[in-house]
């Protein structure tokens, strides 16, 4: 039984990241998700006690994975400088693997007034910081973050658009020089 149920509770979170990522937050209804999964309304509150407690795990589960990914980036970069490239690579890596995912942390950015501790953008910033500290970064950790998050975001809209027509290894590779070309000191 406690399978099942973990199984449907699972079902509940894919069928809501679908159309959170999709039609938004104010825009999906329980019910739509209902519809989406194939239960009832009242099956859905089983297991969450709301809309906001779905939206809740899903920022969770989606913040913890991308910034282990982040992390992975920053600890196997042979040089601080270098990491630069492997999060500009593993943060697009993401989004093209997990795009669904990577909308809806977007969305979530976008959209929120509260603000959430620990979001892979925060880890982003600490390490950009560091750079500053040792006179590697241009400009300030902020500014670069905004470069980072928002070229990276901007590289998979475009993509995901049909804007850009390169395969997802040169877009990455184009993305990561030219941010390290506008962001690290020589």
């Amino acid at each position: 039984m406690g399978e099942k149920r973990s199984d449907t509770k699972q079902k509940i979170l894919e069928a809501s990241l679908k159309l959170f990522s999709k039609k938004g937050f104010k825009e999906t209804t329980v019910k739509d998700i209902a519809r989406e999964v194939g239960i009832t309304e009242g099956a859905i509150y089983r297991h969450f006690t709301s809309k906001e407690e779905i939206i809740r795990e899903l920022i969770e589960s989606i913040t913890r994975e991308l910034k282990e990914r982040l992390l992975e980036a920053i600890n196997e970069a042979p040089s601080g400088t270098e990491a630069l490239n492997l999060l500009v690579k593993h943060l697009l890596d993401y989004a093209f693997e997990k795009p669904e995912s990577f909308r809806f942390l977007n969305l979530y950015h976008l959209l929120k007034e509260a603000r959430v501790e620990n979001m892979p953008g925060e880890l982003i910033r600490h390490y950009l910081e560091s750079l500053y500290e040792k006179g590697l970064l241009r400009t300030r950790p902020e500014i670069a973050l905004a470069l980072i998050t928002g070229g990276a975001e901007r590289v998979f809209v475009f993509k995901e658009k049909g804007f850009l027509k390169d395969e997802n290894e040169r877009v990455k590779e184009e993305l990561e020089s030219v941010l390290k070309e506008l962001l690290i000191r020589k």
